[in-house]
């Protein structure tokens, strides 16, 4: 069985009022993933999250990015999306 990519995640963690910008790199293989938290969320639900956006990444990218957005926004401004985990 291949080694666990993220076995070891470094956090860097910046608080901006009452939320958080985690920045979350899998020792593994390098990859980083940036994502907001509320300032009161404890530091297990941000290690669990960090390892399920690194996890989600890391499938999309394998999987050839299937059902990605277009790479081009449509110029009327719709469109606006975003991941939500």
């Amino acid at each position: 069985m291949a080694e666990d990519p993220d076995r070891e995640i470094l956090l860097e963690i910046n608080r901006f009022g009452d939320a958080i910008e985690v920045r979350a790199v899998s020792s593994g293989d390098g990859l980083e993933v940036v994502f907001a938290a509320p300032a009161s969320a404890k530091q297990t639900d941000i290690e669990r999250l960090a390892r399920a956006k690194l996890t989600y990444v890391r499938s999309r990218k394998s999987s050839g990015g299937q059902g990605d957005p277009p790479k081009d926004p449509p110029k009327d401004g719709g469109g606006k999306g975003g991941i939500v985990v």
